[in-house]
């Protein structure tokens, strides 16, 4: 079916709009009749310049907090670690707005009908279309990844009249005229921020078209056309305003149906690389905030709203990291509020993780790259944190960072800042983007290194507890508390389980690479990954999150983390029945207490389904999420509105119809039952290989595999497994008797 968001009213706020984007520029089409403003993004603009935030005074108090804790005075640790190891100052800076374009209609009758929005996300186009005293007005939009332009183009049945600006209220330095055609706005963000220049192109097709102060002004035309382009100083690009307006020649040399033309050749090759079909095909006439509304009343079209939500997912994914110099923040490359929720940058404790779950699997390790970019600059500012803060080689991160690459703790709440797990974590998307892609040249060059560096401050970072395993601390459950044996309730802590879990993965993975490399790993690893404390579970089955057995404070909080081991991670497996079982009864007791209340939240749980094989709950949830999580243009709410929701989502689909995480491949390891009938293709397995399968009546019909080298699998559907040799290049079917 064609995929698209259908409206039939104009947005509001900001969030509210169609989101288009690509390169580094971002727009949101809120499509008003008259006066129409669309805001506007550059993913570099920040506010303020890099500082080094790191306590002085952190180092000398280390041990002490870590006594406290041993002793099980959580108050008094807390206490010393905010005064002494916090950072200053405490918070970031936030990702802003580049500005707004504004369009000021005249001529236009008042009388208008027939309003459509529409959001083609096949296509990466978006238009509207009303009616006005009987004529009809157009406008299309997109932006062109390969010139780093928005382009906008504006057609009526009638004459009418546009007044064009670029405005960055309340932040607007210096606005005028480049030439007699363009329009410039310019400023630098704060003192040792970037210093950014943006510029619009105007033209009319016929009529009129003058720059007025820093208006475009076209009068009595049929159509007209206007380029945006954005660019910032950000990395000592010295040569920003010029690319500006050379992106701006290049548009309008090509004109506005060449760079459509070039747009939708780039975009389809990517976007096209894969492609899902889960259920009967959406009306296309009918509004999508109606078709959400009937789902949830009757559950009518799920199975195809799972679809569109797969695709929104690889849509906003490419949008937002394709040839990108940085990462999508907690809301993409959008942003149309200087005050953001959470300052629009980057939490690593899940949610820039979360973004890109799905790359891999979607054939998308392109869009991989601009989280690499940001991790091996933290890298880099992560040594000194190490050193600083801890006396430490290697590098350590926390829990957000922003286009600066910061790694010091950050913010002043217990639950929060001191969890040195954030760099770690994120050193696992290296290694997974080579156990999908066998590329030797980027383990050795760019994974192993950052891997390695984040190794060597765990090996020095991790001490001896009473039990003789090692222990990391002092940190915390991400945002969770927790009330100890001697009644204190507290979040910092010794060796919470989630840590643990994400050393195994790291230090499991650093060794399998130095093998695959024949080089030494550091030396102890081996023995520290084998003194790492085991995931553990209490009386009642549950799995725990803390080192010892706390009570927890909130059962039903919106982090899972000590489930880590499940999802995303690879230790929790059918080999381990009684983590299997025990990761079932810690998922069921925090739904049971409210758990998933958000959104992001929401769509780990499913994929944590996906991974125990429970295909109706997974689907259960699927369709909790779009009842109370999913706005009518398909984003994600947290609330307030946060992409990782809409990530973690297409993550999960995923995740219900293959799995390649345990070294062999599994089929529709979570099938739920009305997804009765559908096809893949094109999606990515671990091992360089590439799978296309359909299914009818519930059961598999076909599966094809392609290896990107010889090789041996091992394929497992509904209980059964056979080993299948592949050869370089060669498509393998497998029917459902060759799994029998």
């Amino acid at each position: 079916m064609a995929h698209q968001i259908l409206l039939d009213k104009p947005g509001g706020k900001w969030d509210e709009g169609l989101f288009l984007g690509g390169g580094q520029l971002g727009a949101s089409v809120l499509g008003q009749i008259f006066e129409e403003t669309i805001p506007l993004n550059e993913e570099t603009i920040w506010y303020g310049g890099p500082q080094n935030r790191v306590s002085p005074d952190g180092r000398a108090n280390l041990e002490e907090v870590r006594a406290l804790l041993k002793a099980g005075e959580v108050s008094r640790a807390e206490f010393l670690t905010r005064a002494a190891l916090y950072s200053g100052p405490k918070y970031l800076t936030p990702y802003l707005p580049a500005g707004d374009l504004r369009l000021s209609f005249y001529g236009l009758s008042r009388e208008t009908a027939h309003y459509r929005r529409v959001l083609d996300i096949d296509r990466a186009l978006a238009e509207i279309y009303f009616t006005a005293g009987g004529g009809w007005h157009r406008r299309e939009y997109f932006v062109s990844i390969a010139r780093n332009v928005f382009a906008v183009r504006v057609t009526g049945g009638a004459p009418f009249s546009l007044l064009a600006s670029l405005n960055r209220r309340p932040y607007e330095e210096k606005t005028g005229r480049a030439d007699g055609r363009t329009l410039f706005l310019r400023g630098q963000c704060g003192e040792g921020g970037v210093r950014y220049y943006g510029a619009l192109r105007f033209a009319s097709q016929n009529g009129s078209a003058r720059a007025l102060g820093d208006n475009a002004v076209m009068e009595n035309t049929n159509a007209a056309v206007l380029y945006v382009s954005f660019a910032t100083d950000f990395l000592g690009n010295g040569r920003f305003e010029e690319e500006v307006l050379q992106n701006l020649d290049a548009a309008e040399s090509m004109g506005f149906d060449a760079l459509r033309g070039e747009h939708l050749a780039l975009w389809e090759s990517l976007y096209g690389k894969t492609s899902l079909t889960l259920g009967d095909p959406l009306p296309e006439t009918v509004p999508t905030s109606r078709l959400l509304q009937e789902c949830r009343e009757t559950g009518k079209g799920a199975a195809a709203l799972c679809e569109l939500l797969y695709c929104f997912g690889k849509y906003l994914l490419l949008s937002s990291s394709y040839r990108c110099k940085l990462p999508s923040t907690l809301q993409g490359i959008w942003n149309g509020s200087y005050t953001p929720s959470w300052e629009s940058k980057y939490t690593i404790n899940i949610n820039t993780e979360m973004n890109y779950w799905p790359a891999e699997g979607m054939d998308l390790s392109e869009c991989c790259l601009p989280l690499f970019d940001l991790v091996e600059r933290m890298a880099e500012r992560g040594q000194e944190t190490a050193r600083e803060l801890y006396g430490c080689p290697g590098f350590v991160a926390h829990h957000n960072t922003n286009l600066w690459a910061d790694t010091a703790p950050e913010g002043i709440l217990a639950a929060s800042p001191m969890w040195p797990m954030g760099g770690a974590w994120l050193s696992l998307h290296f290694w997974e983007h080579y156990r999908y892609t066998l590329d030797r040249e980027f383990l050795k060059a760019r994974a192993l290194p950052v891997m390695e560096e984040s190794v060597r401050f765990f090996l020095s970072y991790l001490t001896p507890g009473e039990d003789g395993t090692l222990l990391t601390g002092p940190s915390l459950s991400p945002e969770n508390s927790y009330r100890s044996k001697t009644g204190q309730v507290g979040a910092l802590c010794m060796a919470p389980t989630m840590d643990s879990q994400i050393l195994r993965e790291l230090f499991t993975g650093y060794l399998a690479g130095c093998e695959v490399l024949g080089r030494e790993p550091l030396p102890g690893t081996a023995y520290f990954l084998s003194h790492l404390p085991p995931t553990r579970t209490g009386p009642d089955g549950r799995i725990l999150e803390w080192h010892e057995e706390y009570e927890e404070v909130e059962p039903g909080h919106r982090h899972i983390s000590h489930l880590f081991g499940l999802f995303p991670g690879s230790q929790i497996t059918e080999r381990c029945p009684s983590l299997m079982e025990g990761a079932r009864k810690t998922l069921a007791y925090r739904l049971s207490h409210g758990g998933g209340h958000t959104g992001w939240s929401c769509a780990w749980i499913i994929c944590l389904f996906a991974r125990l094989g429970d295909g109706e709950n997974a689907l259960r949830y699927l369709k909790r999420l779009l009842d109370r999580s999913i706005q009518d243009n398909l984003l994600d709410s947290h609330p307030p509105f946060q992409i990782d929701g809409n990530f973690g989502t297409a993550a999960a689909v995923m995740e219900m119809l293959f799995q390649s995480h345990t070294g062999e491949i599994e089929l529709l390891p979570a099938l739920p039952e009305e997804w009765r009938a559908g096809s893949l293709s094109g999606a990515r397995l671990r091992g360089n290989l590439t799978l296309d399968m359909r299914w009818e009546g519930g059961a598999l019909q076909e599966a094809r595999l392609t290896a990107g080298q010889d090789c041996r699998v091992r394929v497992k559907y509904r209980g059964k497994t056979a080993e299948i040799p592949l050869h370089k290049g060669v498509p393998f079917s497998l029917s459902p008797e060759i799994l029998a």
